[in-house]
């Protein structure tokens, strides 16, 4: 039975990244059905219970190094790792992570990952010592290919791949059971009989002018006025309910915050109910391509970029530094009015993200088979 330990930032409540542990879950026993997965968490205990599998404190480096010592294989599962726009502290636990993994001698997957933004020099340096000697590294768009290529890391061969999340089987989300949570908030979907569509919005806080607040509120009262139920969906609780609070203050007309700790099993589902996302979480749009909703975008991050583009919108996305209500409005509207051609646009992008994110778990436990042929001496 091989035993992988997965490293992310996992126990925190976000959702989209619980989304992301359960893809590489999923995707690697597709194919290693016995595999053991470990998991470094914030709340081992809420880990072990949301997904059924072992889990540690991420913090405890004795027992990380103990589980390095056991484990096959050291998985740095999806998301952003490598970034240090939020701070330099991320990026020195992740890569000193993998400097422990190498010291012992595990081989080390890079699964999935989106790169950036990286601003400091010293940060590119240690990506480049750290990472151009780990054994398999697949990244979920070309652009993160590219920034790794600029840092220098040059081996081993890059793979641009998906987001972990689009290996997940949408047959696991249930329309019925979001129908009915949305319900106990006061919001009928169409599922249940309602005649009135659903807008869902995924915020976060963000330094900025903060004048996408405003902006977010308006909109929101265009759309209940227009005749929609608009619902404010927290992705990481409770943090993003406080900046849903703060777009509800501003609002004239009615609207639903979801204040509640949901699973992210809860919030596919309730995604799965909306016809429609404005989304500054990056997984609230994933899950909305991955579910077939249409959606609009506001950008903190190159990553809401570059995943946009791959599931085939075209235009100018608007950022939260820039934003205007007219800008907003006029992307809301021409989504609404336009929403079975993004539907059919989008199909055929996401059948592909979710081939190739498969790619990253059959790479991954085709690195595991070779090492278990020719066992390391650790």
């Amino acid at each position: 039975m091989p035993r992988i330990l997965v490293s992310g930032y996992y126990g925190f409540d976000n959702l989209g990244d619980d989304t992301v542990l359960y893809g590489i879950m999923s995707s690697i026993r597709k194919r290693q059905p016995d595999a053991e997965i470990i998991v470094l968490s914030n709340q081992p205990d809420r880990t072990e219970a949301l997904f059924g599998i072992k889990a540690v404190n991420r913090w405890n480096f004795g027992v990380i190094i103990r589980e390095l010592m056991k484990c096959d294989m050291l998985v740095m599962g999806g998301g952003s790792l490598l970034q240090d726009v939020t701070g330099g502290r991320s990026i020195l636990y992740y890569l000193g992570i993998c400097k422990l993994a190498q010291f012992i001698g595990k081989p080390i997957v890079f699964y999935g990952q989106g790169i950036g933004p990286i601003t400091k020099p010293f940060s590119e340096n240690l990506i480049r010592r750290v990472v151009n000697n780990v054994n398999l590294i697949t990244v979920r768009d070309e652009k993160s290919r590219q920034d790794l290529l600029q840092y220098g890391v040059t081996k081993p061969e890059i793979y641009v791949t998906a987001d972990p999340a689009f290996a997940i089987d949408p047959e696991l989300f249930s329309k019925d059971a979001g129908a009915k949570m949305l319900k106990e908030f006061g919001v009928k979907t169409s599922y249940l009989g309602g005649i009135k569509k659903v807008a869902g919005i995924a915020i976060r806080n963000w330094p900025s002018n903060n004048t996408y607040y405003k902006v977010l509120a308006e909109n929101a009262d265009a759309l209940v006025r227009d005749g929609w139920q608009v619902v404010f969906i927290p992705m990481q609780y409770p943090g993003d309910v406080g900046a849903s609070q703060r777009v509800l203050s501003y609002m004239k007309e009615r609207a639903v915050l979801l204040n509640r700790q949901f699973s992210f099993r809860d919030i596919a589902n309730i995604i799965a109910n909306t016809d429609l996302i404005i989304g500054m979480r990056l997984h609230s749009l994933i899950l909305a391509a991955h579910c077939g909703v249409p959606f609009v975008s506001l950008s903190y991050d190159p990553k809401i970029d570059r995943f946009v583009q791959r599931v085939g919108y075209d235009y100018e996305i608007d950022s939260v530094a820039s934003v205007t209500y007219d800008s907003l409005r006029a992307r809301i509207l021409d989504c609404i009015e336009n929403m079975e051609h993004y539907e059919v646009m989008m199909q055929p992008h996401v059948e592909a993200l979710r081939q190739e994110a498969e790619t990253s778990g059959e790479l991954a436990v085709g690195l595991l088979g070779k090492r278990k042929s020719h066992p390391q001496r650790v």
